[in-house]
């Protein structure tokens, strides 16, 4: 009996293993797969705070800035603030700033800056949660820096301080 009861759990415990190494080698791979999809601008669809189709193929050049984002985190709204306070919009560099939060919490948070200040600003909503398939992470706020040729210089997740943006755009040394 005691000799059942060591090889059951032998298997039990080889059947698990086997499972974690699965699951280990599965998610590498799909983040592999997420890496390459988004080394270069990959294609993508949503509509503007006016229900016009942008997409992702009406961008030609960079430097490009995408910001995920959601009006009530307030992590997003520093970082959002920030931004508009750097010379990033001043620069060239476009931004996208994507939400799936509704339109109207996204215009009410849009509407306390200078309009003058968000003329490189294109703000999308992300009703249908493509974003995160598409991006692999729903982490906010996620930046996602490309450089003029639309090759991704670098992924920040969370709250980054605006020169190390500043930086990866290229408008700091």
């Amino acid at each position: 009996m005691r000799k059942f009861v060591g090889v059951t759990f032998i298997f039990l415990l080889f059947i698990v293993l086997i499972f974690l190494v699965y699951g280990i080698v599965k998610k590498s791979g799909e983040k592999a797969l997420i890496e390459n999809r988004i080394a270069t601008l990959p294609k993508f669809s949503f509509v503007d705070l006016e229900c016009n189709l942008f997409s992702s193929d009406s961008i030609n050049e960079g430097p490009l800035l995408i910001v995920k984002f959601h009006p009530e985190c307030e992590h997003c709204q520093y970082e959002i603030s920030e931004i508009f306070h750097s010379s990033i919009p001043f620069s060239g560099t476009k931004i996208l700033f994507i939400t799936n939060s509704s339109r109207e919490k996204t215009k009410q948070f849009f509407s306390q800056f200078d309009k003058s200040v968000m003329s490189q600003a294109i703000i999308l909503i992300d009703s249908s949660y493509a974003f995160s398939n598409i991006f692999g992470k729903d982490i906010v706020p996620s930046n996602y820096i490309y450089d003029r040729d639309l090759k991704l210089t670098r992924a920040l997740y969370g709250e980054y301080k605006i020169e190390i943006m500043e930086k990866l755009l290229g408008l700091h040394e």
